[in-house]
């Protein structure tokens, strides 16, 4: 018997070179040698008993695939409902993993649960199903599926294709056609399947070094840790554990939405600089951390001269970075007096600059009372004071308006509700649908603002109602604030965690200044 099964990993909308792992534009977070998925099938509870524990006391994610009818996942909500809360993925997998009954070795299937007698559409309808489950446990919409026992023939027809655009990414095995040669590169591995009872550490750190020496992925699936079914002993996967986090720097080890996530964006072609421009600095959020010698998280919880209602934390609840995004999460929680918690980087004292274009990819969050800005203030603020500083906002939108975008200027004789401002709307859509991308072009006596390339609103000196204040150097600031005079307050419709996701941020000179 196999101890090892390697399988197929199918990525909808990622396309996998054949080079992928040794490409020169290819490189995994933190110039890591592999990245490292540790995944978990069938909600079981020798994996919130022993897997979890260990994990978090390694400081390490993981993904656990739910089959949602499993008794543990109702019996023990809560515990899923924590996981998720420290950064590991609740992966879908299925309601009632469903498997085909064909072969002397599927005895164990159920005639009810027989994939072979289960419509390709009725498959499609409980994965479905369960992501809205899911969501209600962990409040994510973005996830990863796996389908049970690797099967995928319903009915005698492959229901994986009806699953497009609902996952970022599937791993899928038997019954589907020949892999195609362009998705052969990370050749992952699959533990956990073929029955590895008895694994030693040794062996899963094994696999660890041949990924590494091919620099591309192992995607690990265990099942019982310790006990249940299919278990490897706690053990071997507390030495794989200790392993992982001893060599973290060589071995990136995340959820596999965030691996996934980070293999769609280093394939993503990246555009050239605009016309006219040249890169000042950027950051594409490609490690497994903040970059502090980029961005600095306030703290504080004063209402930050709006009457916010959230305490600004740099805690990884609040703020970190995984899978190629950066997440400014919002969350409903006792905190220093305050009842919600969120977060606010600047630039400050590590980035200044005076003109250019700054420009940024996000996806901001929906609900009433939902603050995400992407915005700038002038380096002198704590000498000059506010407005007199100057302030930039290249992106404000409010959940009472989850249709428009505004870029706004704030300065001596124009600001607060006097403010320099004007919002782009979206043509039957909202904001929170889909990433976006907000810019500004900041020149002697000209600041222009765009949305996804289109230029909506321009200041001059001539314009505004007062002292022109943007001739010197400036910070930019992300952050996600709760309530506030102008968006106004949560309501009993505004459901927590709220997430505003970053893909980079990218600051721009004229080339001529450049030379």
């Amino acid at each position: 018997m196999h101890r090892f099964l390697a399988t197929v990993l199918l990525a909808l909308g990622v396309t996998f070179a054949n080079t992928l792992a040794r490409a020169d534009t290819f490189t995994w977070p933190g110039g890591a040698r592999a990245a490292v998925s540790l995944a978990y099938d069938d909600a079981l509870d020798s994996q919130l008993d022993n897997a979890i524990p260990a994990l978090d006391r390694h400081g390490l994610r993981a993904t656990f695939y739910l089959q949602l009818s499993n008794p543990p996942v109702g019996a023990r909500m809560e515990g899923w409902r924590a996981a998720a809360r420290r950064g590991h993925e609740l992966g879908n997998h299925s309601l009632f993993h469903q498997c085909s009954g064909a072969g002397a070795d599927r005895a164990w299937v159920a005639p009810h649960r027989n994939l072979d007698t289960t419509s390709a559409a009725q498959m499609r309808d409980q994965v479905v199903l369960a992501n809205t489950m899911l969501m209600a446990i962990d409040g994510q919409r973005e996830r990863t599926y796996t389908a049970p026992c690797g099967d995928v023939l319903a009915g005698g027809t492959d229901y994986i294709p009806l699953l497009h655009g609902e996952f970022v990414a599937i791993k899928a095995g038997h019954g589907r056609p020949p892999v195609p040669a362009s998705m052969a590169a990370l050749d992952p591995f699959m533990v956990g399947s073929a029955g590895p009872v008895g694994a030693s550490g040794k062996e899963l750190i094994e696999l660890v070094k041949q990924a590494g020496a091919r620099g591309t992925m192992v995607a690990f699936t265990f099942h019982g840790i310790g006990g249940d079914h299919l278990s490897v002993s706690s053990e071997a996967h507390e030495e794989l554990l200790r392993f992982l986090a001893e060599h973290r720097k060589e071995y990136w080890t995340d959820t596999f939405l965030n691996v996934m996530r980070h293999v769609r964006q280093q394939q993503a072609p990246r555009p050239a600089a605009p016309a006219g421009w040249t890169l000042a600095w950027s950051d594409e959020f490609d490690g497994a951390a903040l970059d502090t010698g980029k961005w600095v998280a306030e703290t504080g919880g004063h209402g930050w001269g709006n009457q916010e209602l959230q305490y600004y934390t740099g805690r990884p609840e609040n703020v970190r970075v995984g899978g190629g995004m950066l997440t400014i999460e919002a969350r409903k929680e006792r905190y220093e007096g305050s009842e919600y918690t969120s977060a606010r980087l600047k630039t400050a004292g590590l980035k200044e600059t005076q003109y250019g274009r700054y420009e940024a990819r996000i996806k901001i969050p929906k609900g009433q009372g939902i603050w995400p800005a992407f915005w700038m203030l002038g380096a002198n603020i704590k000498q000059a004071g506010w407005p007199k500083s100057g302030e930039i906002d290249i992106m404000e939108i409010i959940g009472k308006e989850p249709g428009n975008a505004y870029g706004t200027l704030h300065g001596p004789g124009y600001s607060g509700e006097h403010a320099f401002s004007k919002a782009i709307a979206l043509d039957g859509a909202e904001y929170g649908d889909d990433f976006h991308v907000f810019a500004v072009e900041w020149e002697p006596g000209e600041i222009r603002w765009y949305r996804d390339g289109i230029h909506f609103h321009t200041a001059r000196p001539d314009l505004v109602k007062g002292e022109w204040v943007f001739d010197h150097p400036f910070f930019v600031l992300l952050n996600l604030a709760v309530g506030g005079l102008w968006p106004g307050y949560p309501d009993a419709g505004t459901e927590f965690p709220r997430r505003m996701l970053v893909d980079y941020v990218r600051v721009y000179r004229k080339q001529a200044a450049a030379q």
